[in-house]
C-alpha cells in the first residue's frame, strides 16, 4: 500500500497517478482546447514573420503580454534584430500596444517596444511576489542570448514592467563551450509553494553521447542570481523522450500547486510542403508536474493540433506560451502564435473551462475511480464536474483499507447531476466530512456520462 499523500487543501487534478489508485469503466481524457479570437496580428512595421514566444500574466484588474517582435533587419552579428515588445488588455480579450516611446525603429519611437537589447532574446516575464523583494525589481525576466558560444541567459528587473534594466553586470548562466546553445523561449518564475525562482531552457538529451535530441532541463535559485546545477526532466517516469521538444512553456497553475508544461513536439522527418524551406513539422504537447522535475503526460496525443490552416503546418509554425489565466467565471485562457514564418503570424486566444485539461469520464456504463490514500486538512469535499442530463455522480468516504464510511457511503450520497465548477458534496443529513483529518482516507467516485476534473477540500 502507498504512503499516504498529504494534500492539505489543495486542489487535485487528475493529471498524474499519484492519487489514482483503480480506474474500472471510467478513462483519462484530455479536453481539446477551443479557438477564440485573433488577438494581434502581428504586421508592425517592428514586427515580423518570426515574432513569437507571448508571455501573458494577470497583473491585478489588467492582463499583460510581453512577446518578441523580430524584423527582417539584421545586427551586426548576422541574427535578425530582436525586440521584446509589450500589449495590455483589461479583458484578456482585446489587445491594444500601448505607444511606450522608449525605443527608436525607423527613426520613431512611437511603438509599444520595451526591451532592445543585444543580450536578451525570447524573453520570460514574470511577476515577482518572493517576500522582500524590492519594487524595484517587483518583475523579472529571462533571455537567451544570440551571440554565439559560449550560450548565455541573461536576467532582467524591473519596477513596472515596462522600464528594464540588467539585473546583473554579466550572465546569469554561462553554459560549458561545448554546450549548444540555450535556444528557443526560456521560462522563469517564482514558486511560491517551494519558495524558489525556476528557470527552464532547451538542452540537447544526453550530453555526451550521440544521438542528441532537443530536450527540456530545468534549474532552480534562491536569488535568481545563483543557480544551481541542470537537470534534464523526467516524462511518465523517462529521461529521454521519444520526440525531439522544440519549447517548454513551464509555468505555476494558480488554482492548484502544479507545474504546468505546454511543449512543442518537433517532428524532424516530416515536411509536407516539398518547397518549405525548413525541415519538419510541430504541435503542443501537455504535460503537468507536482515537483517541478517529474512530469506526466496524461494523454499521449496531442493537446493543440496545426488544424485545418494549410499555414499552420510547417516546422514551427504554432506555440503556446506560459501563463494560462482565468478571463472569466469558469474560464481559463492561454495564447498561441498561429502561421509562423508567414505573413498571418498572429496570437490567438484559446479557451478550455477552469481545471479543464483532463477529467476522468465516464460514459452510459457506470464507472469507477477509488483513489489511493491520502490526508487532508477542511470539513468539506468540493467539485468540478460535468454531466449529461441522464448522467450522474456519486462519492463515497472510504477508510484506509478500502472499507465505506458509515454515513458517507455510495449509498448515502445523493445523486449529483449538472455542470459546475464548484460543487460543494453532501451526504444525506451530513453537511460535512465529519471524519477528521488525521488518518488517511480514499474518496471513491462512481460516475455515469460524466467528467470530474478536479476536487478539494475546505
Amino acid at each position: 500500500m502507498p504512503n499516504p499523500i498529504d494534500i492539505s487543501n489543495h486542489r487535485q487534478l487528475f493529471v498524474d497517478n499519484d492519487l489514482i489508485d483503480t480506474l474500472d469503466n471510467v478513462c483519462i481524457h484530455q479536453h481539446t482546447p477551443i479557438p477564440r479570437e485573433m488577438c494581434l496580428s502581428l504586421n508592425r512595421p517592428w514586427e515580423g514573420e518570426t515574432s513569437w514566444c507571448p508571455v501573458v500574466i494577470k497583473d491585478g484588474d489588467k492582463y499583460r503580454m510581453w512577446y518578441r517582435s523580430q524584423d527582417v533587419q539584421q545586427n551586426a552579428g548576422g541574427f535578425n534584430h530582436t525586440f521584446t515588445a509589450y500589449a495590455e488588455s483589461e479583458d484578456g480579450i482585446h489587445w491594444t500596444r500601448p505607444n511606450l516611446g522608449l525605443f527608436e525603429f525607423n527613426g520613431s519611437k512611437e511603438n509599444n517596444i520595451c526591451v532592445d537589447s543585444l543580450d536578451t532574446k525570447n524573453i520570460a516575464v514574470f511577476r515577482d511576489e518572493r517576500p522582500g523583494v524590492p519594487d524595484s525589481e517587483r518583475y523579472k525576466a529571462a533571455g537567451r542570448w544570440s551571440g554565439g558560444k559560449p550560450a548565455r541567459i541573461y536576467g532582467l528587473v524591473s519596477p513596472d514592467g515596462i522600464h528594464w534594466r540588467n539585473a546583473t553586470d554579466g550572465p546569469l548562466i554561462v553554459a560549458p563551450e561545448e554546450d549548444p546553445h540555450f535556444d528557443s523561449p526560456v521560462s522563469a518564475f517564482w514558486d511560491a509553494h517551494q519558495e524558489r525562482y525556476v528557470l527552464y531552457a532547451r538542452g540537447w538529451f544526453p550530453d555526451d553521447s550521440e544521438p542528441r535530441m532537443r530536450a527540456i532541463r530545468m534549474t532552480t535559485s534562491e536569488d535568481f542570481l545563483h543557480w544551481k546545477p541542470w537537470q534534464y526532466i523526467t516524462i511518465n517516469g523517462k529521461t529521454r523522450y521519444e520526440h525531439e521538444l522544440y519549447t517548454n512553456a513551464v509555468h505555476p497553475y494558480e488554482r492548484a500547486p502544479y507545474y504546468l508544461a505546454f511543449p512543442k513536439r518537433f517532428v524532424p522527418t516530416r515536411t509536407p510542403l516539398p518547397d518549405w524551406g525548413h525541415e519538419g513539422l510541430s504541435d503542443v504537447l501537455f504535460l503537468a508536474s507536482r515537483d517541478g522535475l517529474n512530469f506526466s503526460q496524461p494523454y499521449t496525443d496531442a493537446y493543440l493540433r496545426p488544424g485545418l490552416d494549410p499555414n499552420n503546418w510547417h516546422e514551427r509554425s504554432i506555440f503556446i506560451g506560459p501563463r494560462v489565466v482565468s478571463t472569466a467565471s469558469g474560464e481559463l485562457s492561454f495564447y498561441s502564435v498561429q502561421n509562423y514564418r508567414t505573413p498571418g503570424v498572429h496570437i490567438q486566444r484559446f479557451t478550455l473551462r477552469e481545471d479543464g485539461f483532463v477529467s476522468v469520464r465516464a460514459d452510459a456504463t457506470t464507472g469507477t475511480l477509488t483513489t489511493n490514500p491520502f490526508t487532508f486538512s477542511g470539513t468539506q469535499l468540493e467539485i468540478n464536474y460535468s454531466t449529461s442530463v441522464a448522467g450522474s455522480i456519486r462519492i463515497a468516504l472510504l477508510n484506509e483499507s478500502g472499507t465505506a464510511i458509515p454515513g458517507h457511503t455510495l449509498d448515502d450520497c445523493p445523486e449529483i447531476f449538472g455542470d459546475e465548477i464548484s460543487h460543494t458534496v453532501r451526504w444525506n443529513q451530513i453537511n460535512s466530512v465529519n471524519v477528521g483529518t488525521t488518518h488517511p482516507i480514499r474518496l471513491q467516485f462512481e460516475l455515469k456520462e460524466a467528467d470530474l476534473y478536479s476536487f478539494s477540500f475546505f
